[in-house]
């Protein structure tokens, strides 16, 4: 006879858990992004170089905005890293 396996043991060895399920569809998704955004740049009505100008000041912008929103994490974190010292003394 053969022992029964419990569910979560069967999800675990057969790969089918929701972390798994959702790196799938997140790749899946930027994938398809890359796609797009190919075709786009190649069905584009400008020359190359008026569309790699657009390119590098759109990158400019995600390089800010990151920056920022990096400046802005680091603040919140160091607020709740601080919060924490506060409550634990």
């Amino acid at each position: 006879m053969t022992e029964p396996v419990d569910r979560q043991t069967d999800q675990k060895m057969s790969g089918c858990d929701g972390v798994g399920v959702f790196m799938v569809g997140a790749l899946t998704f930027a994938t398809g992004v890359l796609v797009g955004l190919a075709a786009g740049i190649v069905a584009a009505p400008h020359s190359g170089a008026y569309t790699r100008r657009q390119l590098q000041n759109l990158a400019e912008d995600a390089k800010e905005r990151a920056s920022g929103l990096a400046a802005d994490a680091k603040a919140a974190i160091d607020d709740v890293v601080q919060q924490g010292k506060r409550i634990v003394s």
